[in-house]
């Protein structure tokens, strides 16, 4: 993570998230550990004062969509910073839920993701305040909270790649147990344990990706805060000349005026 004073940075979480009835769910947004970029966000820094004025849960740090939900409870309790988020039911949203719409269908669909453990991770939007540098990264003593948003997967890649890559390694090791304590294996087995190896090797390569992947994007996500919209007004279609009017002539009057003599009159 790159720290500036007065920008602002992201940092996607891992949350403990807890369904406490009536729609509403109990998030732990932020915790008093070192994370896995090497980074500490104390809990007790957290400034939330402005964010509270307009409090709400958005999807993906889109802070031009409507958001997701609204936050009725905010607090830091011991080492960790917890918000109680409240999901719009379709009565709410629609006048008719039956033809309710696709953003209020998504709320929807969002609360039981998280009331079902289907999603298990928040990004959060912050201005760090006070920090000093260490060998891993930043310790950050204050910060001010501009948002956080539902994500699908957490920036942090390496915790699903962890997953799988130790999963295959303890699979491998049981066999390589059993076969040091006397149980013999298959040349098939040793094939798959080959293969399994391979897949690890494999996932390591694709994590190395993942980290250059996601440095690229965060560093791009910082340019677009940064990028001031301009919208360029339209082109004006060039005018067309005016048609000169045709002359008409009126061949009655013209041979009224023969007839009659304007002096005589």
């Amino acid at each position: 993570m790159k720290i500036e004073k007065g920008k602002s940075n992201k940092t996607d979480l891992s949350i403990k998230a807890e369904e406490i009835g009536e729609r509403t769910v109990r998030f732990v947004i932020s915790k008093t550990i070192e994370d896995r970029d090497g980074d500490i966000i104390h809990a007790d820094g957290v400034d939330f004062t402005n964010y509270m004025k307009n409090p709400v849960f958005l999807s993906f740090h889109n802070s031009r969509e409507f958001p997701l939900g609204k936050v009725v409870k905010f607090w830091v309790e011991g080492d960790e910073v917890k918000a109680d988020v409240y999901f719009p039911t379709l009565e709410e949203l629609s006048s008719n839920p039956e033809l309710a719409s696709e953003k209020a269908k998504l709320v929807d669909f969002t609360y039981h993701c998280y009331k079902n453990g289907m999603l298990n991770a928040v990004s959060v939007g912050f201005i760090p305040l006070e920090w000093t540098e260490t060998k891993t990264g930043y310790d950050i003593t204050k910060w001010e909270l501009l948002e956080f948003s539902a994500v699908a997967v957490p920036a942090n890649q390496d915790a699903i790649a962890e997953a799988v890559k130790s999963f295959g390694n303890e699979f491998a090791k049981d066999f390589v147990s059993s076969e040091k304590s006397g149980k013999r294996i298959s040349a098939e087995t040793k094939a798959v344990l080959d293969k399994i190896k391979g897949c690890s090797d494999e996932i390591e390569k694709c994590r190395d990706q993942l980290k250059c992947i996601a440095k690229t994007m965060n560093a791009l996500l910082a340019e677009l805060d940064e990028v001031e919209e301009v919208i360029e007004p339209e082109e004006s279609a060039p005018e067309e000349p005016e048609e000169e009017e045709e002359k008409s002539f009126d061949l009655e009057a013209i041979k009224l005026s023969e007839e009659f003599d304007l002096n005589e009159i």
